[in-house]
Protein backbone atom coordinates (compact mmCIF):
# COMPACT_ATOMS: atom_id res chain seq x y z
CA UNK A 1 0.00 0.00 0.00
CA UNK A 2 1.17 3.39 -1.17
CA UNK A 3 0.21 6.58 0.16
CA UNK A 4 1.76 8.22 -2.86
CA UNK A 5 1.79 7.81 -6.29
CA UNK A 6 4.95 8.32 -6.93
CA UNK A 7 8.41 8.75 -5.00
CA UNK A 8 8.58 11.99 -3.34
CA UNK A 9 11.18 14.40 -3.10
CA UNK A 10 11.03 16.29 -0.09
CA UNK A 11 14.48 18.24 1.42
CA UNK A 12 13.65 16.74 5.05
CA UNK A 13 17.13 17.25 5.89
CA UNK A 14 17.58 21.06 4.35
CA UNK A 15 15.32 22.16 6.93
CA UNK A 16 17.37 20.73 10.15
CA UNK A 17 18.96 23.32 11.84
CA UNK A 18 15.41 24.73 12.21
CA UNK A 19 14.44 21.43 13.99
CA UNK A 20 17.72 21.58 16.03
CA UNK A 21 16.41 25.09 17.23
CA UNK A 22 12.69 23.88 18.00
CA UNK A 23 13.82 20.63 19.76
CA UNK A 24 16.35 22.66 21.67
CA UNK A 25 13.49 25.42 22.23
CA UNK A 26 10.83 22.91 23.76
CA UNK A 27 12.98 20.58 25.59
CA UNK A 28 14.84 23.65 27.32
CA UNK A 29 11.49 25.39 28.60
CA UNK A 30 10.62 21.86 29.54
CA UNK A 31 13.68 21.89 31.94
CA UNK A 32 12.73 24.93 33.38
CA UNK A 33 9.18 24.75 34.20
CA UNK A 34 10.26 20.90 35.57
CA UNK A 35 12.44 22.68 37.72
CA UNK A 36 9.93 25.46 38.82
CA UNK A 37 7.84 22.92 39.86
CA UNK A 38 9.50 20.39 41.89
CA UNK A 39 8.11 17.73 43.61
CA UNK A 40 4.29 19.04 41.89
CA UNK A 41 5.62 17.33 38.54
CA UNK A 42 4.81 13.81 40.20
CA UNK A 43 2.55 11.89 41.58
CA UNK A 44 1.47 10.87 45.03
CA UNK A 45 2.95 7.48 44.35
CA UNK A 46 6.47 9.39 44.51
CA UNK A 47 5.81 11.42 47.12
CA UNK A 48 3.93 9.60 49.86
CA UNK A 49 0.26 10.53 50.35
CA UNK A 50 -2.88 8.92 51.96
CA UNK A 51 -5.09 5.82 51.18
CA UNK A 52 -8.80 5.30 52.26
CA UNK A 53 -10.67 2.18 52.18
CA UNK A 54 -14.54 3.75 51.54
CA UNK A 55 -18.09 1.69 52.07
CA UNK A 56 -21.14 2.65 50.79
CA UNK A 57 -24.27 1.94 52.53
CA UNK A 58 -25.44 1.21 48.60
CA UNK A 59 -23.62 -0.56 45.40
CA UNK A 60 -22.20 2.28 43.44
CA UNK A 61 -22.70 1.72 39.25
CA UNK A 62 -19.78 3.82 38.62
CA UNK A 63 -16.38 5.76 39.78
CA UNK A 64 -17.09 8.48 37.13
CA UNK A 65 -19.31 10.36 39.47
CA UNK A 66 -17.00 10.07 42.67
CA UNK A 67 -13.78 10.99 40.00
CA UNK A 68 -16.54 14.00 38.74
CA UNK A 69 -17.41 15.43 42.54
CA UNK A 70 -13.39 15.30 43.35
CA UNK A 71 -12.60 17.45 40.31
CA UNK A 72 -15.16 19.79 40.97
CA UNK A 73 -14.10 20.32 44.66
CA UNK A 74 -10.65 21.17 42.76
CA UNK A 75 -8.88 17.64 44.61
CA UNK A 76 -6.36 16.53 42.19
CA UNK A 77 -3.66 13.86 41.85
CA UNK A 78 -6.10 11.27 43.18
CA UNK A 79 -6.57 7.35 42.14
CA UNK A 80 -9.68 5.70 42.92
CA UNK A 81 -10.30 1.61 42.55
CA UNK A 82 -13.32 -0.19 43.22
CA UNK A 83 -13.19 -3.29 45.26
CA UNK A 84 -14.68 -5.96 47.16
CA UNK A 85 -17.52 -8.67 45.70
CA UNK A 86 -20.43 -6.42 46.87
CA UNK A 87 -19.58 -3.92 44.54
CA UNK A 88 -19.89 -1.19 47.41
CA UNK A 89 -16.46 -0.57 48.27
CA UNK A 90 -13.75 1.66 47.18
CA UNK A 91 -10.19 2.34 47.71
CA UNK A 92 -9.06 6.10 47.00
CA UNK A 93 -5.60 7.47 47.29
CA UNK A 94 -4.59 10.70 47.22
CA UNK A 95 -1.23 13.32 48.15
CA UNK A 96 -0.25 14.45 51.50
CA UNK A 97 -2.10 16.75 53.46
CA UNK A 98 -5.41 16.09 51.65
CA UNK A 99 -7.42 14.61 54.77
CA UNK A 100 -10.17 17.29 54.56
CA UNK A 101 -11.04 15.55 51.19
CA UNK A 102 -13.62 13.17 53.33
CA UNK A 103 -15.87 15.76 54.84
CA UNK A 104 -16.00 17.23 51.32
CA UNK A 105 -16.95 14.40 49.52
CA UNK A 106 -19.48 13.30 52.70
CA UNK A 107 -21.53 16.60 51.61
CA UNK A 108 -21.90 15.69 47.90
CA UNK A 109 -21.90 11.91 47.65
CA UNK A 110 -24.23 9.05 49.08
CA UNK A 111 -23.79 8.06 52.70
CA UNK A 112 -20.47 6.12 53.05
CA UNK A 113 -17.93 5.38 56.12
CA UNK A 114 -14.12 5.24 56.03
CA UNK A 115 -13.32 1.69 56.95
CA UNK A 116 -9.67 1.51 56.72
CA UNK A 117 -7.12 4.61 56.18
CA UNK A 118 -2.90 3.80 55.45
CA UNK A 119 -0.27 6.53 54.35
CA UNK A 120 1.36 5.53 51.70
CA UNK A 121 5.15 5.63 51.45
CA UNK A 122 7.32 7.03 48.31
CA UNK A 123 9.82 3.81 49.59
CA UNK A 124 7.85 1.70 46.93
CA UNK A 125 7.46 4.51 44.12
CA UNK A 126 11.26 5.20 44.52
CA UNK A 127 11.92 1.94 43.89
CA UNK A 128 9.87 1.73 41.11
CA UNK A 129 11.66 4.73 39.30
CA UNK A 130 15.33 3.44 40.49
CA UNK A 131 14.53 0.09 38.28
CA UNK A 132 12.87 1.68 35.57
CA UNK A 133 15.60 4.07 35.29
CA UNK A 134 18.43 0.98 35.51
CA UNK A 135 15.79 -0.62 32.83
CA UNK A 136 16.45 2.35 30.62
CA UNK A 137 20.12 2.54 31.28
CA UNK A 138 20.53 -0.69 30.33
CA UNK A 139 18.21 -0.76 27.31
CA UNK A 140 19.87 2.28 25.41
CA UNK A 141 23.54 0.33 26.34
CA UNK A 142 22.27 -2.52 24.36
CA UNK A 143 20.44 -0.28 21.96
CA UNK A 144 24.08 1.20 21.18
CA UNK A 145 26.13 -2.21 20.60
CA UNK A 146 23.57 -3.46 18.61
CA UNK A 147 22.74 -0.27 16.20
CA UNK A 148 26.84 -0.01 16.15
CA UNK A 149 27.23 -4.14 15.61
CA UNK A 150 24.50 -3.96 12.59
CA UNK A 151 25.76 -0.29 11.21
CA UNK A 152 28.43 1.56 12.68
CA UNK A 153 29.50 3.50 15.76
CA UNK A 154 27.79 6.85 14.74
CA UNK A 155 24.51 5.06 13.88
CA UNK A 156 24.43 4.12 17.28
CA UNK A 157 24.97 7.57 19.51
CA UNK A 158 22.60 9.66 16.89
CA UNK A 159 19.96 6.80 17.56
CA UNK A 160 20.20 6.98 21.21
CA UNK A 161 20.68 10.72 20.85
CA UNK A 162 17.48 10.74 19.53
CA UNK A 163 15.45 8.53 22.38
CA UNK A 164 17.01 11.16 25.08
CA UNK A 165 15.50 13.84 22.96
CA UNK A 166 11.78 11.96 22.58
CA UNK A 167 11.70 10.91 26.24
CA UNK A 168 12.81 14.92 27.63
CA UNK A 169 9.91 16.05 24.61
CA UNK A 170 7.58 13.82 26.12
CA UNK A 171 8.25 15.15 30.26
CA UNK A 172 8.21 19.01 28.68
CA UNK A 173 4.91 18.42 27.48
CA UNK A 174 3.98 16.58 30.18
CA UNK A 175 4.97 20.02 31.83
CA UNK A 176 3.01 22.25 29.71
CA UNK A 177 -0.06 20.34 30.56
CA UNK A 178 0.46 19.99 34.10
CA UNK A 179 -0.01 16.19 34.00
CA UNK A 180 1.85 14.68 36.86
CA UNK A 181 4.47 11.58 36.23
CA UNK A 182 3.80 8.21 38.25
CA UNK A 183 4.63 4.77 37.48
CA UNK A 184 2.23 4.36 34.41
CA UNK A 185 4.30 7.30 32.62
CA UNK A 186 7.41 5.42 33.25
CA UNK A 187 6.13 2.90 31.29
CA UNK A 188 4.79 5.07 28.38
CA UNK A 189 8.65 6.25 28.19
CA UNK A 190 10.04 3.21 28.10
CA UNK A 191 7.89 1.61 24.96
CA UNK A 192 8.02 4.90 23.53
CA UNK A 193 12.40 4.54 23.17
CA UNK A 194 11.41 1.22 21.72
CA UNK A 195 9.09 2.83 19.38
CA UNK A 196 11.64 5.81 18.57
CA UNK A 197 14.55 3.34 17.92
CA UNK A 198 12.45 0.94 15.66
CA UNK A 199 11.64 3.70 13.18
CA UNK A 200 15.12 4.77 13.36
CA UNK A 201 16.84 2.03 12.92
CA UNK A 202 14.11 1.20 9.43
CA UNK A 203 15.40 4.47 7.77
CA UNK A 204 19.26 3.77 9.03
CA UNK A 205 18.38 0.59 6.94
CA UNK A 206 17.36 1.92 3.81
CA UNK A 207 20.48 4.54 4.36
CA UNK A 208 23.19 1.48 4.42
CA UNK A 209 21.40 -0.17 1.48
CA UNK A 210 21.87 2.97 -0.72
CA UNK A 211 25.43 3.70 0.84
CA UNK A 212 25.73 -0.19 -0.81
CA UNK A 213 24.33 0.48 -3.90
CA UNK A 214 25.92 4.06 -4.53
CA UNK A 215 29.02 3.26 -6.66
CA UNK A 216 30.67 7.02 -6.40
CA UNK A 217 31.13 9.00 -3.18
CA UNK A 218 27.47 10.96 -3.40
CA UNK A 219 26.65 13.80 -1.52
CA UNK A 220 25.64 12.56 1.80
CA UNK A 221 22.73 14.60 2.33
CA UNK A 222 21.00 14.03 -1.18
CA UNK A 223 21.51 10.00 -0.40
CA UNK A 224 20.12 10.98 2.94
CA UNK A 225 17.40 12.33 1.85
CA UNK A 226 16.87 9.89 -0.91
CA UNK A 227 16.52 7.21 1.90
CA UNK A 228 13.79 9.13 4.22
CA UNK A 229 11.44 9.85 0.91
CA UNK A 230 11.88 5.92 0.15
CA UNK A 231 10.59 4.80 3.38
CA UNK A 232 8.16 7.93 3.61
CA UNK A 233 5.12 5.85 3.13
CA UNK A 234 5.82 3.31 5.47
CA UNK A 235 6.96 6.22 8.44
CA UNK A 236 3.61 7.61 7.93
CA UNK A 237 1.32 4.24 8.07
CA UNK A 238 3.07 3.12 10.93
CA UNK A 239 2.85 6.35 12.67
CA UNK A 240 -0.93 7.06 11.83
CA UNK A 241 -2.08 3.39 12.81
CA UNK A 242 -0.05 3.62 15.91
CA UNK A 243 -1.77 7.00 16.54
CA UNK A 244 -5.23 5.81 15.84
CA UNK A 245 -4.84 2.94 18.63
CA UNK A 246 -3.27 5.83 21.41
CA UNK A 247 -5.97 8.43 20.36
CA UNK A 248 -8.64 5.59 21.09
CA UNK A 249 -7.34 4.86 24.51
CA UNK A 250 -6.89 8.60 24.82
CA UNK A 251 -10.55 9.51 24.32
CA UNK A 252 -12.51 6.34 25.27
CA UNK A 253 -10.27 4.32 28.01
CA UNK A 254 -10.73 6.67 30.91
CA UNK A 255 -9.16 8.64 33.28
CA UNK A 256 -7.08 6.56 34.80
CA UNK A 257 -5.17 6.12 31.04
CA UNK A 258 -5.50 9.66 30.04
CA UNK A 259 -1.83 10.18 30.92
CA UNK A 260 -0.71 7.40 29.81
CA UNK A 261 -2.22 7.82 26.23
CA UNK A 262 -1.18 11.52 26.34
CA UNK A 263 2.51 10.48 27.18
CA UNK A 264 2.47 7.82 23.85
CA UNK A 265 0.70 10.00 21.57
CA UNK A 266 3.56 12.54 22.40
CA UNK A 267 6.07 10.10 22.38
CA UNK A 268 4.98 8.37 18.41
CA UNK A 269 5.32 12.54 16.89
CA UNK A 270 8.58 12.66 18.34
CA UNK A 271 9.68 9.48 17.50
CA UNK A 272 8.68 9.97 14.15
CA UNK A 273 10.13 13.62 13.78
CA UNK A 274 13.34 12.57 15.60
CA UNK A 275 14.25 9.59 13.34
CA UNK A 276 14.44 11.74 10.63
CA UNK A 277 15.18 15.75 11.87
CA UNK A 278 17.43 14.00 15.06
CA UNK A 279 19.42 10.92 14.21
CA UNK A 280 19.74 11.29 10.23
CA UNK A 281 20.36 14.94 10.66
CA UNK A 282 22.85 14.43 13.51
CA UNK A 283 24.93 11.81 11.21
CA UNK A 284 24.87 13.97 8.57
CA UNK A 285 26.24 17.07 10.56
CA UNK A 286 28.96 14.90 12.21
CA UNK A 287 29.91 13.37 9.04
CA UNK A 288 30.53 16.72 7.90
CA UNK A 289 32.66 17.99 10.70
CA UNK A 290 34.51 14.81 10.66
CA UNK A 291 34.20 13.01 7.06
CA UNK A 292 34.08 9.40 7.26
CA UNK A 293 33.38 7.40 4.44
CA UNK A 294 30.42 4.66 5.63
CA UNK A 295 31.63 1.31 5.79
CA UNK A 296 28.37 -0.85 5.71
Amino acid sequence: MRIFKEETNFNFLGKRWFCYLLSASVIISGIVIFSLNGKKNFSFEFRGGSLFRIKFEKPISSLDEIRKVILEKGWTDISLQKVGKEGDEIILRCGTGKKDLIPDLKAELPAFSVIGEETISPIMGRDICRKGILAFIYGMIGILLYTAFRFEWRFGVCGVIAIFHDLLIITAFMTFFQKQIDTKILAALLAIAGYSINDTIVIFDRIRENIRQSRKKEDYTILFNKSINQNLTRTMLTSLTTLFVVLSIFFFGGPVLHNFAFALFIGIISGTYSSIYIASALLIDWERRSPHRFKL
